[in-house]
């Protein structure tokens, strides 16, 4: 277990935590998410020690600190995009096949690629921009679909079909991806 027993204040770099491991084998600097630094030192290493390493590993800390912030604002920018490229092409397809729906909605849900409500309100996730196009708007034709059939019955297949030719091998091939890195996601 990683023990902090100091903090300090370096130029450049800004406030870092001190811990001392007992089963640390080298000197060790790690950044969290909000590009918080940790220098984690093996029993044994002098403090000046960890100073020096500190200072000679300032461009790596500065050039690893901006990615993680590009990181965290490029989801931002993603879900802005995603949701005006999806909501268009949502209207596009809707318009093209002669589907009405009552509201629309891109969410960021950890399961499901889309649902459609009783009433007609779709639900998209916003991962679908990480999609091949051809099982983004699958996705969006299912939901479609079921705006006319509310279950995956024959008459809901045979609609799918019509539009998007083999509907159930893109459900096979969209069953590969998964919105969070976690299990498959469905569409509803």
């Amino acid at each position: 277990m990683n023990k902090v027993v100091d903090t300090w204040d370096m130029p450049e770099i800004g406030r870092v935590a001190v811990a001392v491991s007992d089963r640390a084998r080298r000197v060790r600097i790690t950044l969290n998410r909000d590009g918080q630094v940790k220098l984690v030192l093996p029993r044994g290493i002098s403090t000046a020690q960890g100073r020096q390493f500190l200072e000679a590993s300032k461009d790596w800390i500065c050039k690893h600190r901006g990615s993680l912030q590009a990181e965290q604002a490029d989801p931002r920018l993603d879900r802005t995009r995603a949701r005006t490229l999806l909501l268009e092409r949502l209207r596009q397809l809707a318009q093209a096949h002669n589907f009405s729906y009552n509201k629309a909605f891109v969410k960021n849900q950890k399961t499901l690629w889309g649902s459609c409500s009783a009433r007609n309100n779709i639900n998209l996730n916003v991962n679908l921009v990480r999609l091949p196009e051809a099982l983004r708007d699958y996705v969006i034709i299912h939901e479609l679909v079921h705006t006319r059939h509310k279950n995956h019955g024959r008459a809901f297949w045979r609609e799918m079909d019509r539009i998007v030719g083999d509907g159930k091998a893109l459900q096979r091939s969209l069953r590969a991806y998964r919105p969070h890195g976690g299990a498959p996601a469905v569409v509803e």
